[in-house]
C-alpha cells in the first residue's frame, strides 16, 4: 500500500529538517513510537517494530528522504521509531494522534541522559572552582592568607557531583587552557583523586581528604621563579633542581597558614617519591611513602603527560596509561596503578576515539565488564564535519550508513581534530 502524503505533511518536511538534530548545536532528543502511515518526510527513523534485516532498506537508521523509503516501510512495518528534538515535538505532537513516547531508552542512551543531567551543576561547580584555585594559587605566590573554607567547601561540592556522576567531571577536566595549566592541573588531580577514592571505597570524609590533597599538592610552584615555572620548553638540570624544591616549599606554606589536615602538607611535600626510592625530596623508600601520597603521585604524572604543554602535545590516554604500566613497581604502587587503570579505562570519559570508518566519536561511559568497548556519542564524519549525533553502545552489534559493524580503531589527542571541546562539552549540558 502507497500513503500519500498531504500537502499539510509536505509543508511539515521542512519543519522536520529544521530540528536541529543536523547541526552542531546539542538537542535532547527522545523517540517516538508513530504509525507507518503518520510519517513526514525528512523525519529520521531509529528503529523499526521489527528486526532492521527483516526489511529491504541500505541502512540501519535513516532520514526519510524519499516516497520509496516511505512505501517500503509501509509494505513492511506497521510503526517505527522517529528521532526528534524534544522541544520541537512538544510543538507538533497534537497532529500526530496516534504517536506515543518510547519509554525506555537503551544503556547508551541513559549513559548520555544522565551525563546531560549532572553536567550544569557539574559545570557550576567545575568553574567556582578553577576561578577559586587561581585566587589560592595567586594568594601563595604573594604570600597572603588563602581562603580555607572556600576550598574545603568547593571540594565538597566536587565529591557531591562526583558520586552522583563523575563522567560529568572527567568530561569537564578534558578541557584544558595551557596558558593556565597550573591552576587547571591541580583542579583536575583534584577530581581524579575523589573518583579514584570513591572506586578505592573511601569514605565522604576520606574523598573529601584527598580532593584537598590533589588541589593543594603543586602550591609550592608558586614559590618557583615564574621563568622556570612559564618555561616555554624542557629545562635545564640546574632549572630542575629549582623546580623540585616546591615539595619543600608547599610543604613549608602550608604548614606554616595551618587549618589543613596534615595529610595535606604530607603529600604535598611526598607526592614525588617513588616506590623504587629515586624520587624526590627525601629518596624514600615505598613503605615510608604514604597511600596518599602515591595515589596523588599516580594521577599527577597521568595528567601531566595527557595535558598540552607550550612545547609538546600530550598523549593520548591509553599511551599515558602504558607509560604508568610500564613504570609500576618502579616509580609507582602496582596494585594501585593496576586499580586506576582499571577506574579511567582504556578509553576514557571525554575522551575521542577514531570508528574503523573514520568517524569521530567522543566517549560517553566505559563499560565495566568489557573495557574495550565503551559507550560513544559520533559526532564527526570521516571528513571531520559535525555529524547529527547518535549513541552507540559498542557492547551491542550497531552499524553505520554503510551497514558496517562501528568498532574503534584506535584512540585520540586531544588535539587530533579541529574541534573545540570545550564548546561541545558544554553544550551537551
Amino acid at each position: 500500500m502507497i500513503f500519500k502524503r498531504s500537502k499539510k505533511e509536505q509543508d511539515d518536511t521542512s519543519k522536520v529538517r529544521d530540528t536541529g538534530i543536523q547541526k552542531k548545536k546539542r538537542t535532547h532528543l527522545v523517540k517516538i513510537k508513530i504509525p507507518v502511515d503518520e510519517l513526514t518526510l525528512g523525519m529520521q527513523i531509529a528503529e523499526l517494530d521489527r528486526p532492521w534485516t527483516e526489511v529491504p532498506v541500505l541502512f540501519q537508521g535513516f532520514p526519510l528522504q524519499n516516497q520509496e523509503d516511505l512505501d517500503t516501510l509501509a509494505v513492511y512495518c506497521n510503526h517505527v521509531y522517529v528521532e526528534l528534538d524534544e522541544d520541537y515535538w512538544e510543538t507538533i505532537k497534537h497532529d500526530y494522534p496516534n504517536a506515543e513516547y518510547k519509554q525506555s531508552r537503551s544503556e547508551a542512551e541513559e549513559a548520555r541522559q544522565s551525563l546531560q543531567d549532572e553536567l550544569p551543576r557539574a559545570d557550576r561547580i567545575f568553574k567556582a572552582s578553577k576561578e577559586s584555585i587561581k585566587n589560592l594559587l595567586d594568594a601563595v605566590k604573594n604570600n597572603k592568607a588563602i581562603d580555607i573554607e572556600e576550598s574545603k567547601q568547593l571540594v565538597s561540592e566536587c565529591v557531591t557531583s562526583i558520586l552522583a556522576n563523575p563522567n560529568a567531571m572527567f568530561w569537564l577536566s578534558r578541557i584544558k587552557d595551557s596558558d593556565e595549566y597550573t591552576s587547571e592541573h591541580c583542579l583536575r588531580v583534584s577530581i581524579m583523586a575523589i573518583a579514584f577514592g570513591q572506586m578505592l571505597g573511601f569514605s565522604h570524609q576520606e574523598l573529601e581528604s584527598i580532593g584537598m590533597c590533589g588541589l593543594l599538592h603543586d602550591v609550592g610552584k608558586m614559590k618557583i621563579p615564574p621563568e622556570i615555572l612559564n618555561k616555554p620548553g624542557p629545562l635545564t638540570d640546574d632549572e630542575f633542581k629549582v623546580m623540585k624544591e616546591h615539595t619543600v616549599l608547599g610543604y613549608i606554606f602550608l604548614k606554616q597558614h595551618g587549618g589543613f589536615d596534615e595529610i595535606v602538607a604530607d603529600v604535598a611535600h611526598a607526592h614525588h617519591e617513588r616506590v623504587d626510592g629515586k624520587g624526590y625530596p627525601q629518596r624514600l623508600e615505598s613503605e615510608r611513602i604514604g597511600m596518599y601520597a602515591k595515589i596523588i603521585g599516580i594521577i599527577d604524572a597521568y595528567d601531566a603527560i595527557t595535558s598540552d604543554r607550550s612545547f609538546r602535545d600530550g598523549l593520548a590516554p591509553l599511551e599515558a596509561l602504558g607509560i604508568l604500566f610500564k613504570e609500576r613497581g618502579t616509580h609507582f604502587d602496582t596494585e594501585l596503578v593496576e586499580k586506576f587503570i582499571q577506574m579511567v579505562g582504556i578509553y576514557p570519559p571525554g575522551s575521542l576515539v577514531e570508528m574503523t570508518n573514520g568517524e569521530t566519536g567522543i566517549v560517553l561511559a566505559a563499560n565495566p565488564d568489557q573495557k574495550l568497548k565503551p559507550k560513544i556519542e559520533i559526532i564527526l564524519d570521516p571528513e571531520g564535519k559535525f555529524r547529527r549525533p547518535i549513541v552507540i553502545d559498542l557492547t551491542k552489534e550497531q552499524y553505520d550508513k554503510d551497514n558496517k559493524l562501528y568498532a574503534i580503531k584506535k584512540p585520540l589527542r586531544d588535539s587530533a581534530r579541529e574541534i573545540n571541546l570545550e564548546d561541545f562539552i558544554r553544550g551537551n549540558g
